[in-house]
């Protein structure tokens, strides 16, 4: 049917609209929730979940998605670990000092 719209317009001389790609319409959902997200971990949720979806899709050269799969983990990771030792700087008891 849509093949039919598309010859109707175009020997009408009328516009087409046109549909947004899948990858349009996903990063335009991501940039909306991650501009509404009010948190670090908000903002980290939203991007995880941007790039799970990129990734669950299939591929046309699947060495070169694993390998930037491997890099993404790699950085969360690091990210992880760097966060970690923060936390670890902090005191236990923000009214007690230790002695």
């Amino acid at each position: 049917m849509s093949g039919y719209r598309r010859r109707t317009a175009a020997l009408s001389g009328t516009e087409v609209a046109v549909r947004r790609g899948r990858p349009d319409r996903r990063r335009g959902r991501f940039v909306v929730r991650f501009a509404a997200a009010g948190s670090d971990v908000e903002r980290l949720a939203a991007a995880f979940d941007y790039a799970r979806g990129a990734a669950s899709r299939r591929h046309p050269d699947p060495a070169e998605a694993s390998r930037v799969v491997e890099s993404v983990v790699s950085a969360l990771v690091t990210a992880g670990d760097r966060l970690l030792e923060l936390q670890a700087r902090e005191p236990l008891s923000a009214g007690r000092s230790r002695q």
